[in-house]
C-alpha cells in the first residue's frame, strides 16, 4: 500500500470531489489523484512545501489516550510552527499591510491608545498568535499608518454623503483636559436604508466661543464635506450661542431633547426639601467611595444579610438621571448602608425613615424621565419622532402619580416638575419638524398627539410641507427641461381654476384620507 500523500498535511477534503487548503482556504476539485493539490502548494505556498520534504510534519491530532498520557517526547518535534518561530518577518508585501491595516483599525476603532503595540503583555500575546508579524512602532503608526487609514474611511464617507439627499447634524461645545474648548460635529444620514452617524470633525475652538466663531466653523466643516446644501437641521444643546449660530447659518435648529429633559428634572432638585437630601445622599456615597474600611464593612454586612454586593452610585452633575439612580441604590440598600454607617467611624448622619419616604416618592416622580432619556438617546433609530409621544407619556405618568404622593414635600417637588414640563418640554409639540416627524411615523401617526385640534394642525402643516416639496421638484423638473418653441404661454393645466390639488399625483390626496 502506498503511504499518504503529503498533500494531505495541508488539505481536507470538504467532500468526496472537493478538498480544501488549509493555508489559503481555497478549494480544489479531486480528480483521482493530488497533483493539482501538489501543484497549489508548489505555486503558492512553496516555502512550506519545500520545508516540509525535509522534516517531519505534524502528527495527527488525533493521538490515542495512551500517547497524551506519555506526554511529549523528550526529542523536539519539527512543526510548522516551530518553523514559523524560526522564520524572519514578513517582508513588506501583501500580508504585512493587510495585518498593519486590521492593527490600525482596532486602535482607531476601539479607541486604543497609540502605545498599544508598546505593552509586553499585548506584544506576547501578538507574537504567540504569529511570531513573523512585526507591530509598527508608534511613529510609523502616527505618522504614516492612521494618517492612511483616516484617508481610507475618509474618501469612503465622501462617497457616502455624496449620496445622501438629506443629512441634519449635531454638534457640541466643551472643555478638554488641557482646558481647550472643542467643537465636534457628528452628521446623521441614512445609508443603504440604515441610519448612520459618523462624527465629522473634533476641532479646537480658536478665539471667543461666540455665535460668530461657532458658526463659522460650523459652515467651514459642512462645506470642507460638501452637506452644506444638504443639512436640514442642526441640533444642540440649548445654549444661545448655540441657537444664534445655526440662526447665522439659516439652518434649522432643534434644541437637544435630551438635554432639556436634563433642564427640566435639574428645575426639581432646587425644590428645598430634595435639595437637602440630595446633599445628605451625596455625602453617605462620597463617604463609601473615600473610605476603604467603610467599604470593607459594609461588604461584610451584606455577605452576613445574604444580600448582593452593590456598590453606592456616585452622582455626575451633568447627567440628571445619575442623582435619579443613586436614590434608587440608595433605597434598594436601605438596611445594610445603615448599619455600616452606625458601626464606622466618622460617618456622615444617615437617611432617615421621613427622608427615605420622601426619596420613594422622588423615585416614582423621575421615573417616566428616566425612560424618556434613555429612549431619546439612541442613534441608529429616528429620535424626532418619539419627542411628542414621550411628552404626553411624561405629562400621563405625573397624573397618575399623583393619588400615591403623601407628603408634603412629594407634593411640592411634583408641582415643581409639572410646572417645569409645561415650561420647557410642552414647546416642542407646536416644533414643525417635531410634529411632521410624528404624523409620519407610522407607529404614532395621529394618535400621537393629545388632542383633535393637534391632529388637525398636523394633518394641515404635511399638506403644506408636501405641497411646497411638489412645487421645487416641479420648479427644479422645469430648469433641466428645454422650453418648446411652439408653447403659446398659456398653463396646460385644465383644472387650474379648480382650487384642488394635484389629481394626476395621487400622493397629493389629504393626509386625513390616509388614515
Amino acid at each position: 500500500m502506498s503511504s499518504k500523500s503529503r498533500a494531505w498535511d495541508y488539505f481536507k477534503k470538504t467532500n468526496e470531489k472537493f478538498a480544501k487548503c488549509s493555508l489559503c482556504k481555497r478549494e480544489f476539485k479531486l480528480s483521482g489523484n493530488t497533483t493539482n493539490l501538489i501543484d497549489h502548494m508548489k505555486r503558492k505556498h512553496n516555502e512550506v512545501w519545500m520545508w516540509s520534504s525535509t522534516v517531519s510534519v505534524t502528527q495527527d491530532v488525533d493521538t490515542t489516550e495512551q500517547n497524551e498520557k506519555m506526554g511529549p517526547s523528550p526529542k523536539k518535534r519539527n512543526t510548522l510552527k516551530n518553523y514559523f518561530d524560526r522564520s524572519s518577518k514578513y517582508p513588506d508585501g501583501k500580508t504585512k499591510q493587510n495585518l498593519d491595516n486590521k492593527y490600525v483599525r482596532m486602535i482607531a476603532v476601539d479607541m486604543e491608545p497609540l502605545r498599544k503595540g508598546e505593552h509586553e503583555g499585548f506584544r506576547d500575546f501578538v507574537n504567540a498568535l504569529d511570531s513573523r508579524y512585526e507591530i509598527p512602532d508608534t511613529t510609523i503608526l502616527k505618522k504614516k499608518l492612521l494618517p492612511e487609514y483616516y484617508e481610507n474611511v475618509k474618501q469612503k464617507l465622501v462617497i457616502a454623503l455624496s449620496k445622501a439627499e438629506h443629512v441634519s447634524v449635531t454638534t457640541d461645545l466643551w472643555t478638554s483636559i488641557a482646558n481647550e474648548g472643542i467643537l465636534s460635529v457628528t452628521c446623521h444620514f441614512f445609508h443603504n436604508e440604515k441610519l448612520i452617524a459618523p462624527l465629522l470633525e473634533v476641532v479646537k475652538m480658536e478665539g471667543s466661543h461666540n455665535a460668530e466663531n461657532i458658526a463659522s466653523m460650523l459652515d467651514a466643516t459642512l462645506s470642507k464635506w460638501d452637506i452644506r446644501s444638504k443639512c436640514e437641521a442642526i441640533t444642540t444643546d440649548n445654549a444661545q450661542t448655540m441657537i444664534n449660530a445655526a440662526a447665522k447659518l439659516h439652518i434649522r435648529h432643534i434644541p437637544c431633547f435630551a438635554h432639556t429633559l436634563n433642564l427640566t428634572v435639574s428645575d426639581s432638585f432646587a425644590v428645598t426639601c430634595l435639595d437637602q437630601i440630595l446633599k445628605k445622599c451625596k455625602s453617605i456615597v462620597t463617604f463609601f467611595k473615600m473610605s476603604t474600611l467603610a467599604s470593607d464593612k459594609l461588604r461584610a454586612i451584606q455577605r452576613e444579610l445574604n444580600k448582593p454586593e452593590l456598590k453606592v452610585i456616585q452622582e455626575v452633575p451633568t447627567r440628571w438621571n445619575s442623582a435619579y439612580h443613586m436614590l434608587q441604590r440608595i433605597v434598594t440598600m436601605k438596611t445594610e448602608l445603615t448599619l455600616a454607617l452606625n458601626e464606622c467611624n466618622r460617618a456622615p448622619p444617615g437617611v432617615n425613615a421621613d427622608e427615605y419616604l420622601i426619596i420613594q416618592e422622588t423615585i416614582q416622580i423621575l421615573e417616566p424621565f428616566d425612560l424618556a432619556t434613555t429612549k431619546i438617546s439612541g442613534e441608529s433609530y429616528i429620535t424626532l419622532s418619539l419627542i411628542i409621544p414621550l411628552i404626553r407619556g411624561i405629562k400621563t405618568k405625573l397624573v397618575e402619580v399623583e393619588s400615591q404622593i403623601v407628603t408634603e414635600s412629594g407634593n411640592k417637588i411634583l408641582l415643581c416638575m409639572k410646572g417645569s414640563v409645561d415650561k420647557r418640554l410642552s414647546p416642542y409639540e407646536s416644533r414643525t419638524p417635531v410634529v411632521l416627524a410624528t404624523i409620519l411615523d407610522p407607529r404614532f401617526k395621529k394618535k400621537g398627539f393629545k388632542t383633535s385640534d393637534d391632529e388637525k394642525r398636523a394633518g394641515q402643516w404635511l399638506e403644506k410641507a408636501y405641497a411646497s416639496h411638489l412645487t421645487k421638484e416641479r420648479l427644479a423638473v422645469e430648469e433641466t427641461q428645454p422650453t418648446p418653441s411652439t408653447s403659446s404661454g398659456t398653463s396646460n393645466d385644465l383644472l387650474g381654476f379648480l382650487d384642488v390639488p394635484d389629481v394626476s399625483n395621487p400622493l397629493s390626496n389629504s393626509v386625513e384620507a390616509s388614515n
